[in-house]
C-alpha cells in the first residue's frame, strides 16, 4: 500500500483523500481525488512560465507578461473557487496555521507606499497574493501524492514538449549558444524546471515503490545537464542524495544518527574547503570566478541594501526597465542584469529586513516540521524537506525564493502550506 494510505503508522484511508462534508452535514466521496494528479498537472503547465515564453518568443514578446497574468488568474480560479466549495474549512484554517506566509505577501502589498515603482509593485504584490492562494488551495484539496505525481507529470510533459522542439528554437542561440532551453526563454529556468521534475520522479519512485520513475529522474536530470544549469544541477542532486539517504537509514535509529552526523561531517569539510578555494572554487567547477557575471552585480546590490537594509524598494520595483538603479548595476557591471541571481539579495532589495523576517519565519517553521516526519514515521511531510533543500541552495545563485512567478516559486508556495496542515494533523490540532 502506497504512502497516501498511511496516517502516521496507523493504516486508514487518509481524511483529505476524497471525502467532503457537504453543507447539509452529510459525508460524500467526491471524484476529485481521482482527477487531483491531472488537476495539478494543468497548474503546473499554467504556472511553469514556459507556454508563454514560447509563445512570446515565436509571436511577440510583448504578449509574455499579459498570458502570465492569465495564466495566473486561471490558476487561482480553478483553485480557490472548489476549495471554498469542497473544503472552506480545510482552506480556511491551513491559511491560520501558515500565517508567516500570508503577512509575507502582505508585506510586499504594503511595500507599494514605499515602492519607487508602486504600480509595478501593486502588479506584483498582487499576482504574489495569487500565487499563494493558489498554494494554498492545492494544499487544503489534494493529498500528498497528488501534488507528487501532478508535479512529475506536468514537467514531464513540458519535457517532451521542449525535446520536440529542439530543431526550432529549443536551444540558446546568443549568450551560452548551444545550451538547452526548451520551452523556456533561458536556459536556467529550463534547468530549474527539470530539476524539480527530477525530484519529484523521485519521490514518486521512493513513495509509491514504483521504478518507472527513475527513467524519468535520469532523463531531466540529463536536461538539466544539457541546459548546464550548474546550481540547479548541483542543488538537485544534493535533494535527491538526502532523499536516498533519509530512506535508507530512517527506520534504524543508529545508522539514522550516526549516518546523519558522519553527513553533516562531510558536508562541513566540503564548505570548508570551498571556502578555503574562495573564488578558486568555481575554476575547480569548470565555471568563470564570477559564476557568469553574477559576482559583478552583487557589489552594487549590497551598498544598494545597506542604504535600505529595513523596507528596500518595493516589491520588485529595484528592476525595473529604464529605473535609475538597474541602469547602475548593469553599468557598474557591464553585465546585462534582470535580476539579483541571489534570492536573499534579491528579498532584501523588495522589502528589507521586514519581509524577509516574514518568509524566513515561513520556511524556518516547514524545515522543523517537516524535520518532525524524518524518522520512523511514514508522514509524507518528509519529502518537502528536500525540495526546501533544493530552494535554499538554488537560492544562493538564482532569484527564486519569495517570487511572484516562476516553477520553484511556485512549489514552494504548495509545499510550504502542505507542511503546516500536514503538521496541524499530526498534533490533532485539526480534524475534518
Amino acid at each position: 500500500m502506497s504512502y497516501l494510505a498511511r496516517d502516521h503508522g496507523r493504516i486508514r484511508r487518509p481524511p483529505d483523500a476524497g471525502r467532503v462534508i457537504t453543507p447539509a452535514g452529510e459525508t460524500s466521496v467526491c471524484r476529485l481525488d481521482r482527477i487531483a494528479p491531472f488537476y495539478m498537472m494543468l497548474i503546473v503547465i499554467l504556472l511553469s512560465q514556459s507556454v508563454e515564453a514560447f509563445l512570446g518568443r515565436n509571436i511577440s514578446l510583448g504578449i509574455m507578461g499579459k498570458l502570465t497574468l492569465l495564466f495566473t488568474a486561471i490558476a487561482v480560479l480553478i483553485t480557490v473557487i472548489p476549495a471554498i466549495f469542497l473544503r472552506l474549512k480545510t482552506f480556511c484554517f491551513t491559511l491560520w496555521v501558515n500565517l508567516p506566509f500570508q503577512i509575507y505577501s502582505i508585506v510586499a502589498l504594503l511595500s507599494t507606499t514605499w515602492s519607487l515603482y508602486p504600480e509595478e509593485t501593486l502588479k506584483a504584490s498582487i499576482t504574489l497574493i495569487c500565487f499563494h492562494l493558489t498554494g494554498t488551495a492545492i494544499a487544503s484539496m489534494f493529498s500528498w501524492r497528488a501534488i507528487w505525481l501532478g508535479l512529475a507529470w506536468g514537467i514531464l510533459f513540458l519535457a517532451v514538449c521542449s525535446i520536440v522542439i529542439i530543431p526550432h528554437d529549443g536551444l540558446m542561440t546568443d549568450v551560452q549558444a548551444g545550451s538547452f532551453r526548451g520551452l523556456w526563454m533561458e536556459k536556467n529556468a529550463a534547468g530549474e524546471a527539470m530539476a524539480i521534475g527530477a525530484m519529484a520522479c523521485m519521490v514518486v519512485a521512493v513513495a509509491d515503490r514504483n521504478p518507472k520513475y527513475l527513467l524519468g529522474m535520469v532523463l531531466l536530470i540529463g536536461l538539466t545537464l544539457y541546459a548546464r544549469a550548474a546550481g540547479a544541477l548541483a542543488a538537485s542532486c544534493v535533494a535527491i542524495a538526502f532523499i536516498v539517504f533519509v530512506e535508507t537509514l530512517r527506520k534504524r535509529p543508529v545508522r539514522f544518527f550516526t549516518g546523519t552526523w558522519l553527513a553533516v561531517v562531510i558536508v562541513g569539510l566540503i564548505g570548508l574547503y570551498i571556502a578555503h578555494l574562495g573564488t578558486g572554487a568555481a575554476s575547480v567547477l569548470g565555471r568563470d570566478s564570477s559564476l557568469t557575471g553574477r559576482t559583478l552585480i552583487w557589489p552594487t546590490v549590497i551598498r544598494y541594501i545597506q542604504e535600505s537594509p529595513l523596507l528596500g524598494y518595493g516589491f520588485q520595483a529595484f528592476w525595473v526597465d529604464g529605473s535609475d538603479t538597474k541602469a547602475e548595476v548593469m553599468r557598474n557591471a557591464d553585465f546585462e542584469a534582470f535580476n539579483a541571481h541571489n534570492s536573499y539579495l534579491e528579498l532584501m532589495l523588495g522589502f528589507g529586513a521586514l519581509g524577509c523576517f516574514f518568509i524566513g519565519s515561513a520556511v524556518l517553521r516547514a524545515i522543523f516540521q517537516s524535520t518532525t516526519a524524518l524518522f520512523g514515521s511514514d508522514d509524507a511531510r518528509r519529502f518537502a524537506l528536500a525540495f526546501i533543500i533544493y530552494g535554499l541552495l538554488s537560492s544562493l545563485t538564482e532569484s527564486m525564493l519569495g517570487d511572484a512567478a516562476g516553477l520553484a516559486a511556485f512549489v514552494m508556495g504548495v509545499l510550504v502550506p502542505k507542511t503546516a496542515l500536514g503538521y496541524a494533523r499530526s498534533r490533532g490540532h485539526f480534524r475534518l
